[in-house]
């Protein structure tokens, strides 16, 4: 049995616009450099036809090829920080609540310094 192929129907309507985006932002870069698509694809050890769906937003690009392409367009900076625990308020929100209302004291005993 051969795996599913994703598409962009496959996605939430935000992560796909999202995925859109940073395949035209990544679009410019490319072109703001010089490179066609095939240079960049040789550059990144993959085909023209990868760089073509990584550009149009397609959801079955690799993060590998990605990470590639960013590396060699210079823009690789930000990729570890994406998901960063400082820039996640949803969690930090979730960990907020799972906080104790209360704190038990301890007897003076119980202090061992």
């Amino acid at each position: 049995m051969s795996p599913k192929k994703t598409s962009a129907h496959d996605l939430p309507a935000n992560p796909a616009a999202n995925l859109e985006r940073l395949g035209h932002n990544i679009r410019a870069a490319r072109k703001l450099r010089g490179l066609s698509m095939q240079d960049l694809a040789e550059r990144t050890m993959t085909t023209r036809e990868t760089i073509r769906r990584l550009e149009n937003g397609h959801p079955g690009v690799s993060l590998g090829v990605l990470a590639h392409v960013l590396w060699v367009l210079q823009l690789d900076d930000q990729l570890g920080t994406m998901a960063a625990l400082e820039s996640d308020p949803v969690g930090r929100s979730m960990a907020v609540r799972r906080l104790p209302l209360r704190v038990a004291t301890g007897r003076d005993d119980d202090l061992d310094f």
